[in-house]
């Protein structure tokens, strides 16, 4: 089975947002490039796969599981992922229990 490598050309230094999604970009392809390998059920990272890899990826090498090797990738995209702050929700009043009437009327 063969499988097509990208080779990435370096990484072009840009300021601030930029360079995220460019990283963020870069890493995506290495996860491609693993998943694919995946997909045609091959189970460990080649010597040529691990080269492609190096430079975004230096934990990944030949030998390890591909499915290691994708963790080690999701890994590195961590600190570049955009944190969502968890949606604040509105306080919600609890419902009593619906008025019976006719136990006011029993009263009187």
């Amino acid at each position: 089975m063969v499988v097509e490598l990208r080779y990435f050309s370096p990484m072009i230094e840009l300021q601030g947002g930029e360079d995220r999604r460019q990283r963020l970009r870069r890493l995506d392809d290495c996860l491609t490039l693993l998943e694919q390998a995946h997909e045609m059920e091959i189970t460990v990272v080649t010597e040529r796969m691990a080269d492609a890899l190096a430079d975004r990826v230096p934990t990944v090498h030949g030998g390890m599981l591909v499915a290691e090797a994708i963790e080690e990738v999701l890994r590195e995209q961590e600190p570049y992922m955009v944190q969502v702050r968890p949606e604040v929700s509105r306080r919600i009043r609890r419902r009593r229990d619906p008025f019976d009437v006719r136990l006011l009327l029993q009263r009187r």
